[in-house]
């Protein structure tokens, strides 16, 4: 279980701060390809075909690796160097609405919340707090956010906060305590709700129940609860995340006479997988992707298609952030360095990104796709708004 080093005191600030000095510029979107990858030599391409199989026991189709880059759209590009010289921040963009982009900051002693608005161009404390901000997100006018306490023998508190953004009002909508090596929720939205899942650890069962809470009526209702029984020999079902959707998907671990499966599964029963080592997971409505250490791979969901695989530049680089833009056209980051674009149809993958220092995870809301470049001291935010045609 990860913890982290905070006091439990909880304080709100309204400090406002402005930053000159912060650049905009703007790249004009052409429809297809743009500047040449500068490619590192981890990245050099072998042929070899990492083998993979898909759920009928084929060998799953091998992506075609690209080097010129591909740009999707409009991309305004904020220049905040000037902004993080004076404040140990990294952009890490975690909502956006309206002209505001909100991140937070998680430091020695203190968890901060910022806005930065890009028609104005300047910075804003929203939150403080001396707790941890492990996870934040939002929909429409409202941002949502987990803090956590410092760990104590028992366990550690946590609470799950919502702050109204066009009031800046903020309330609490559920507390509780982890205990026994179970983590802190992890909030995941739709326009109408927010969900989370409450794991109530003792040392001879964890209850894990998912919640939903009505954006329109602001009442939480339980959905669903699963029992495993952790005693000598461990039985029954343990959740780590619940996607929330009309059609949303579960991961699970489900223990037999203390033998351990991880199921991934639809609840509307389209895909359901057994599988390990999945890192991110995302869904569209012909494909679900898998993140893992060294591969990407899109199953096909009531299609008569092959898996499709993408071997990553390495068997220990990570691919997290995947987010589809449409049915068979998906961006993904590839370890810490690049985004990549994935086009399911053409079976081909393209760098949207050169291979930097650092990027953000990508954030898809409203038709726009905003992450953040850090290379050393310099620090850019990038909106891309999509072409229809993504």
């Amino acid at each position: 279980m990860k913890v982290h080093r905070f006091a439990s005191v909880c304080c709100l600030s309204t400090i406002v701060w402005t930053t000159a000095g912060c650049t905009m510029m703007e790249e004009q979107a052409t429809p297809r390809v743009a500047q040449k990858n500068v490619l590192s030599p981890e990245q050099v391409n072998t042929s070899l075909k990492k083998a993979t199989t898909d759920s009928n026991n084929q060998q799953a189709i091998e992506l075609e690796k690209q080097t010129e880059r591909v740009t999707l759209g409009q991309t305004k590009t904020y220049d905040l160097s000037s902004l993080l010289s004076k404040h140990r921040v990294s952009i890490d963009p975690q909502y956006f609405y309206q002209n505001q982009i909100f991140y937070f900051d998680l430091q020695e002693n203190k968890s901060v919340i910022y806005t930065y608005d890009t028609k104005r161009q300047h910075n804003k404390i929203v939150h403080a707090t001396k707790n941890a901000i492990p996870m934040m997100t939002g929909t429409g006018a409202f941002l949502l956010w987990v803090e956590t306490e410092q760990p104590t023998k028992t366990g550690v508190k946590w609470s799950i906060r919502q702050l109204k953004i066009t009031t800046n009002q903020v309330t609490t909508l559920d507390v509780g305590e982890s205990r026994f090596d179970t983590s802190p929720p992890r909030i995941d939205v739709t326009s109408t709700r927010v969900s989370w899942i409450t794991q109530e650890a003792t040392a001879q069962k964890t209850v894990s129940t998912i919640k939903t809470y009505s954006l329109k009526t602001g009442k939480i209702t339980p959905l669903q609860s699963f029992i495993l029984k952790t005693g000598k020999v461990r039985d029954g079902l343990f959740t780590y995340e619940h996607r929330d959707s009309d059609d949303g998907a579960l991961y699970t671990s489900h223990f037999n006479n203390g033998k351990n499966v991880h199921v991934l599964e639809t609840l509307d029963g389209a895909y359901k997988k057994e599988l390990s080592g999945l890192i991110d997971f995302s869904r569209s409505g012909t494909y679900f992707a898998l993140g893992t250490e060294g591969d990407a791979m899109f199953h096909p969901i009531g299609l008569d298609e092959q898996t499709l695989n993408y071997s990553a530049s390495s068997a220990q680089t990570t691919i997290d952030g995947i987010q589809f833009l449409s049915n068979t056209k998906v961006v993904f980051r590839e370890g810490i360095h690049q985004l990549m674009y994935a086009d399911l149809q053409a079976k081909t993958v393209v760098p949207l990104t050169d291979f930097e220092e650092l990027v953000s995870l990508p954030l898809l809301q409203d038709g726009k796709l905003t992450y953040s470049i850090t290379n050393r001291k310099k620090s850019t935010l990038h909106v891309v708004k999509l072409l229809p045609s993504n």
